[in-house]
């Protein structure tokens, strides 16, 4: 008999073995038990079970024994469903593995279930944390080019972990139609005041280093302070690209994500950074 991987705290018990840990679930298969008891211990022994039973053919969980020779020998039975269970008695606590006995139970009972919730837990992901978004147009060229495919973080903005930086890559919600997604630099925050002449951005009369853009935009824009809670956002293919300087502001409450990394194409896979955040490239 194989040890087993008990733990065991009593000063009564002295050594304990399975014939296996692992029986089939198929209402006959068992397994044989030897506990050995420290000398001078003759009383009865309680043993418990969680699951499967000490007599076959009937739920019997829990059985006291008298010792014979510092010794108590019997068996446990399976069940008839897959589950997992222990054996317990004076300071210990032993586990057993009641295993599929076929594969309609290997389907029904493990396959299945674990299917299933890796699928519910695979949406959870999907809709609080990370998301998969499709770059229809060149409107953020150099950086993210047309049919590009990248994952965004949506945990920060749902829950309210970070807020947004000049210079994240935000996907938000049209303002102007809800149902539609965009995405877009934030180039101002609340409470900056943001204008566009000749062909330069400025953030509170300062020109802001734009490395990152297609080219210099060919449109002037005047003065205008972004409200609490919204954003300004920009394409980096200025002169492509209809964003705030065509229809406003973004509401703090329409954003859905940042984008992390572009995943698709192979050869674009890469991580998405942010030009002004210390340490970027």
């Amino acid at each position: 008999m194989a040890k087993p991987r008990a733990r065991v705290k009593s000063d009564r018990i002295r050594e304990i073995a399975f014939s296996s840990q692992r029986i089939k679930a198929d209402g006959r298969s068992s397994c044989e038990v030897r506990i050995k008891l420290a000398p001078g211990f003759s009383e009865q022994f309680d043993l418990r079970l969680t699951a499967g039973s000490f007599a076959p053919d009937q739920v019997v969980r829990e059985i006291s024994l008298q010792p014979e020779n510092d010794e108590i020998s019997f068996r446990i039975y399976a069940p008839r469903i897959p589950r997992s269970g222990f054996l317990l008695a004076e300071g210990l606590k032993a586990p057993l593995q009641f295993s599929p006995a076929n594969f309609t139970q290997y389907l029904a009972f493990d396959l299945i279930p674990t299917l299933f919730f890796a699928v519910v837990f695979a949406l959870i992901i999907r809709s609080f944390a990370v998301a998969s978004f499709y770059i229809p147009s060149g409107s953020m060229e150099p950086t993210l080019l047309e049919s590009d495919r990248l994952i965004a973080d949506r945990l920060s903005y749902t829950f309210h972990l970070r807020e947004p930086e000049r210079g994240d890559i935000v996907i938000f919600r049209f303002p102007d139609n809800p149902k539609v997604d965009y995405i877009k630099r934030v180039i101002a925050l609340p409470g900056e005041t943001v204008e566009i002449h000749n062909r330069q951005v400025f953030i509170d009369g300062e020109p802001l280093d734009e490395e990152y853009i297609a080219e210099p935009p060919r449109y002037d824009m005047p003065p205008i302070e972004v409200p609490d809670d919204q954003y300004f956002v920009l394409g980096d293919n200025r002169n492509r690209s209809r964003d705030s300087h065509v229809w406003g502001f973004v509401p703090k409450a329409n954003l859905v994500g940042e984008a992390l990394f572009i995943y698709w194409p192979l050869n674009r896979v890469s991580l998405i950074r942010n030009p002004y955040q210390q340490g970027a490239d």
